[in-house]
């Protein structure tokens, strides 16, 4: 497994030596990477494999190994190509600065939400995600945090448009998978909210009547300014709060 993790870090951080000449030279480490990409985007991660991509450009699988030795490398390719759609974080107030960053994490997202379908546990990072992260700490690396905080600041807005994306990504996997919209699901729960009474949920029921379930706030928009609100108050403070500890999991 460490053999094949440092696989990855060659084909992410150096430059492939690809053929010029020749036949195998139409095809190329980019080529795969951007078929793969077009397959997961289409028709969903789950359906990604090495066979497919090789069909889609018209080369027979054994061809692609020369290029990427395996899925998983093929995966952390991906993953850091579309890193490289987004635009840098320019320098600037940090709560603009990190806006932007936020907009564009969504923006990755929403054009490719497998990407939240994949763990990011023990995913190698390539240049074009470790590039936008740096500018990001940039971003807020003149306001006196300590580097630990930073790190947090930068992290929390991260967290937060995944855990928001990742909701997103859910609901396009089950559109793809039962051809029903989010909406029509929801309308067809009859059955459900018979259940939903005043007596067992006032609440909700409340809100039902009211009308607040049929005039949702944008989850993305709403969520990212209470963080920067929340975020502000910590930067801003005189004497910033303790941090309790990592808890173990």
């Amino acid at each position: 497994m460490k053999d094949d993790r440092n696989r990855s870090v060659r084909l992410l951080w150096e430059t492939p030596a690809e053929p010029s000449r020749g036949p195998k030279a139409a095809l190329s480490q980019a080529r795969v990477v951007e078929a793969a990409i077009k397959v997961a985007d289409a028709e969903g991660i789950e359906a990604l494999t090495m066979r497919r991509v090789a069909e889609t450009l018209g080369f027979t699988t054994m061809s692609l190994y020369r290029h990427v030795p395996g899925k998983s490398e093929l995966l952390d390719l991906m993953v850091d190509a579309v890193w490289g759609e987004t635009e840098r974080t320019p320098k600037g107030p940090w709560r603009d600065g990190l806006d932007f960053y936020a907009r564009q994490l969504w923006s990755m997202y929403r054009a490719h939400p497998w990407l939240l379908q994949l763990t990011n546990a023990r995913r190698m990072p390539g240049p074009n995600a470790m590039t936008r992260t740096d500018a990001a700490f940039a971003v807020v690396s003149e306001l006196g945090l300590k580097t630990e905080e930073m790190v947090a600041v930068v992290t929390s807005v991260g967290q937060f448009v995944a855990g928001v994306g990742r909701t997103m990504a859910d609901r396009v996997l089950a559109e793809r998978e039962t051809g029903v919209s989010e909406e029509d699901w929801w309308n067809d729960r009859d059955e459900l909210w018979e259940h939903f009474t005043p007596e067992r949920l006032p609440m909700m029921t409340h809100i039902w009547n009211s009308g607040g379930f049929e005039r949702p706030l944008d989850e993305f928009e709403f969520g990212l300014a209470r963080l920067l609100d929340g975020l502000a108050v910590f930067v801003e403070a005189g004497e910033r709060p303790p941090v309790r500890p990592a808890t173990c999991l």
